[in-house]
């Protein structure tokens, strides 16, 4: 399961980011990108007012899944970007 989820986490953002750039829908790429980070950030600031493991928990969810979708959900979108291009061009 520790595998499997950041995996996830990292691959629905990456076709999603892939899919937005290429049907000319870009705005969505950064606004997923912030609310991965927001996401990110909520789970920080709560895991930092928690003790034992429900600290651990709110990292884990910074960690193994927002972070992954934040990456994956901005490689996507360079992706999709670069392949919208490519098709311009030829």
């Amino acid at each position: 399961m520790v595998y499997i989820l950041p995996i996830l986490c990292f691959v629905i953002p990456l076709i999603i980011g892939t899919v937005a750039m290429r049907h000319r829908k870009g705005w969505l790429v950064p606004v997923l990108a912030l609310l991965g980070a927001a996401i990110m950030a909520w789970a920080i600031v709560q895991g930092r007012q928690s003790t034992g493991f429900d600290g651990m928990g709110y990292a884990i969810v910074a960690i193994l899944m927002a972070a992954p979708a934040i990456l994956g959900v901005l490689i996507g979108g360079a992706i999709g970007w670069f392949r919208r291009r490519g098709e311009a061009k030829g």
